[in-house]
């Protein structure tokens, strides 16, 4: 099972680190902290057809800054013999598994929610795991960190799409690659979870995987400590938002994703509002100014500029070279 690598995907704040860090207490499975360029590189150069190509793609992964905490030794030359793109991957998440003494390798980037399509074709015999979770509930906890959305309906929104995407993309996949868990399911049966997780990857069970064993390098700072240190399951981390969401964001929530909400099984108060035209505009427009303003603020801006900016317009430049089309993904690489 080496050849199937692991992806745990999710709109941010859902659970992605929860399940992530309770898979690394597998004997045989390794995390590394999130990656973030697998599909966007692919999108743009595809597979290497001549070492010079594999080459190049090997130099522009291990140049990503936070790429450096994972220790990687190779070198971009040692990519010379590499004739696909997911070889040269897991070269390189096979060298940080094999220095945790582990077999095999995955990946929880959340933002690959939207690139299923994309990485059942990098990687045809991957395992996917989506875990989503009460969308308010994610509104809450998303709009905190730096890299949250502004406002109440520019977080429903991001959550509706990813959510939706998601099941849709994954649905296409079929039962062999995909799997969803609800967040408020593994709280409440963590056992009988995991052991359907460890079912669907293809791993044996053990009770250890019910203890966290979270990464110890922030990929922001690549320093020891910060990026999750939870060592217990938190059992009443649900339904926050009934006493934490102002009833006025509630209404606006359940007006945006109210239909999704319900579709998941999760109760709804049925106090959808109206949403004129110039309110979403205003929404997205302060959404966006606190996009550029919390940017702004980061201490590693220079940092982010020369690796975040460049792997979003590596994207955006490979969705137009290769389209998005499932399962006839043809990516080009450039001449």
């Amino acid at each position: 099972m080496t050849d199937s690598p692991i992806f745990i995907v999710g709109c941010p704040r859902s659970g992605t680190k929860l399940i992530r860090d309770l898979l690394r207490s597998h004997p045989n499975i390794s995390f590394p902290p999130e990656s973030h360029f697998i599909p966007r590189l692919y999108k743009l150069y595809g597979d290497p057809g001549s070492e010079k190509e594999a080459v190049k793609v090997a130099s522009k992964i291990l140049g990503i800054h936070w790429l450096r905490s994972f220790g990687i030794t190779r070198t971009p030359a040692s990519f010379s013999g590499c004739r696909s793109y997911s070889e040269i991957v897991s070269g390189i998440f096979g060298e940080w598994a094999a220095k945790e003494g582990k077999s095999r390798w995955g990946d929880k980037t959340p933002q690959y929610v939207t690139e299923i399509p994309t990485l059942v074709e990098i990687f045809p015999s991957c395992k996917i795991i989506h875990i989503y979770r009460d969308g308010r509930d994610v509104a809450l906890s998303f709009m905190k960190p730096w890299f949250g959305p502004g406002n109440i309906y520019s977080a429903a929104s991001a959550w509706k799409r990813m959510v939706t995407t998601a099941r849709s993309d994954g649905t296409r996949a079929g039962r062999e690659r995909y799997m969803e868990i609800r967040y408020e399911t593994l709280l409440d049966n963590p056992g009988e979870t995991m052991q359907s997780v460890c079912a669907f990857i293809g791993a044996p069970y053990y009770e250890a995987v019910l203890k966290l064993n979270f990464v110890e390098i922030d990929i922001n700072t690549s320093k020891p400590g910060g990026y999750g240190t939870k060592t217990e399951i938190m059992r009443s981390n649900q339904g926050k938002w009934k006493r934490g969401m102002a009833p006025g964001d509630r209404a606006i929530f359940e007006s945006v994703a109210g239909e999704l909400l319900r579709e998941l099984g999760y109760e709804t108060e049925g106090s959808d509002c109206s949403i004129s035209v110039p309110e979403k505009l205003f929404w997205i427009i302060q959404d966006y100014c606190h996009f550029l303003e919390m940017r702004l603020k980061r201490r590693n801006l220079k940092v982010w500029l020369s690796d975040e900016l460049l792997l979003r317009w590596a994207g955006i430049r490979g969705d137009i070279k290769m389209g998005r089309v499932f399962g006839k993904v043809s990516p080009k690489r450039k001449s």
